[in-house]
């Protein structure tokens, strides 16, 4: 029975994630499994408390990516059979669970036989523990960020607004430690505690929302051209430049005789890389009558490698700068572990890509803007080194044709979310078939286009040059994380 419980815990926690079902879930999903673990009497016991948590939680989180890997990528590029994307599928759950073993590797440290320890010392240390997890996730060549604990918390706008001084680490300490005090209560009073605990977090959360200064859309504001192609990937990837290029030309027509700043594309653009062609000459010759800068994605290559790149387009049609994607995602850009991983080259999307050096911004009409690419969302880093660089304007450029499922489109648009409130910089994300959206600086989504639609709109920025703490001190944060893990476990 207790193992089922360990089992329904982790369903809780990815059911309270984005696009599943309910946030308010997260304040207590993981109970079953922390009383669980504290519990256990064996290595063993607690060892499979943790498998069968992280497992439970990452599948139901990351169902999604089943159907991509399965069906889509397959049907589209027919590289490897369905079966073999279902192994894949597998193979990742397992890949994301090891950071999680931390958890079990520091609870040995901490449950020893001689160790004494009381209601508050469990509390702190799970949450500790639980963190370093979460920060381990971020990595290594096999980073990947979805599942965070403080995800969920997309939609409390008042809480998260603490993300700006401890980050989305510290949101997961909190929900931890409020998991931890209920699961670890054993008085009288436990449900009067529960109400209490329950009510100052909501009560918390509508106050600091109401004192929030208003959304600020005025004609002092950027204003930023977004185009939502919406090319399925089945014929995105059996088009050639032509095609593309009578999206692209058809698309920014529409901006003609419109009151914009700069307009953006999404990633692939074009599939292969047009520099010096006809097909790019055509273009510059549109973004010269449009006398407006752009930014798209497509390809580049040089010097024999390859690099995914945000190419940003001055008015005059010269390019003003590239951007090329540092943090690649494993096995559909780069093989990660090649040692290891060596036969696991047929998830390959389209190239496997050379890591771009440095986190650039690009100055355009007074303007620094940082520029990331796709599934880049995910990791802090991204967004805080551009802040950093000067950027006060954070603009994404995807390619989420892959996903058909809402849940996955709105868990990695939900990504910006956090990276605007840890910078406190308006964030705009454009997707070939959704979802593009503007989120302004307290994490507040300002606007959002369905999914699976073509369309192009106008979206209201305002630039920050002020740098928040945790864009400041986020890596001695990770630091203190490890070192109260540490601490607790051992004395």
């Amino acid at each position: 029975m207790k193992y089922l419980l360990t089992l329904i815990s982790g369903v809780l926690t990815g059911l309270a994630m984005p696009g599943n079902l309910f946030s308010f879930f997260i304040w207590f999903s993981l109970v079953f499994f922390l009383r669980n673990i504290a519990r256990s009497k064996t290595h063993y016991e607690r060892l499979l408390h943790t498998i069968i948590y992280s497992s439970s939680m990452l599948v139901t989180t990351l169902w999604w990516l089943l159907p991509t890997l399965s069906k889509n990528i397959p049907q589209i590029l027919k590289n490897y059979s369905p079966i073999v994307g279902f192994f894949g599928y597998v193979g990742m759950i397992i890949l994301l669970m090891i950071p999680y073993l931390i958890i079990w590797l520091l609870s040995e440290l901490y449950h020893r036989k001689d160790r004494q320890y009381n209601y508050l010392s469990l509390v702190f240390f799970y949450s500790f523990a639980y963190t370093v997890a979460e920060i381990l996730r971020g990595f290594g060549d096999l980073a990947f960020m979805g599942g965070n604990l403080s995800y969920a918390l997309y939609d409390h706008t008042g809480i998260i607004q603490i993300a700006s001084i401890i980050g989305s680490f510290g949101l997961t300490f909190i929900i931890v430690f409020v998991n931890a005090l209920i699961a670890f209560d054993n008085s009288r009073d436990k449900v009067f505690k529960i109400l209490a605990i329950f009510t100052t977090i909501y009560i918390s959360n509508f106050a600091i929302v109401r004192y929030l200064p208003p959304i600020n859309g005025t004609n002092d504001s950027i204003k930023v051209g977004v185009v939502q192609t919406n090319v399925p990937q089945e014929i995105k990837y059996s088009s050639n430049p032509i095609q593309d290029y009578s999206t692209f030309s058809k698309n920014i027509e529409e901006f003609k005789n419109r009151d914009v700043d700069v307009v953006v594309f999404p990633e692939s653009t074009f599939l292969e890389d047009i520099s010096k062609s006809e097909i790019e000459s055509q273009m510059v010759r549109d973004i010269q009558n449009l006398y407006k800068p752009v930014i798209l994605g497509h390809p580049r290559i040089g010097n024999d490698n390859h690099f995914n790149s945000a190419w940003v387009y001055n008015p005059h049609g010269s390019i003003e700068g590239i951007y090329d994607k540092v943090k690649l995602t494993p096995f559909a850009e780069f093989l990660p572990y090649e040692t290891i991983f060596g036969n696991f080259d047929v998830f390959r999307l389209l190239n496997y890509y050379t890591p771009g050096e440095d986190y650039l911004t690009f100055s355009l009409n007074e303007t620094d803007i940082g520029v990331q690419i796709c599934f880049e969302t995910y990791f802090p880093e991204v967004s805080i080194n551009q802040a950093k660089n000067g950027a006060n304007l954070l603009i994404a450029i995807s390619n989420d044709g892959w996903f058909n499922s809402k849940t996955g489109l709105f868990q990695h648009f939900s990504q910006g979310v956090f990276r605007a409130v840890e910078t406190r910089r308006d964030f705009i994300q454009v997707s070939n078939t959704g979802l593009t959206g503007s989120i302004d600086k307290y994490g507040r989504i300002t606007n959002i286009f369905e999914s699976k639609e073509e369309k192009t709109g106008i979206f209201f920025v305002n630039p920050n040059d002020n740098i928040s703490f945790y864009s400041k001190a986020s890596d001695i944060l990770k630091i203190l994380f490890f070192i109260g893990a540490l601490l607790l476990a051992i004395l």
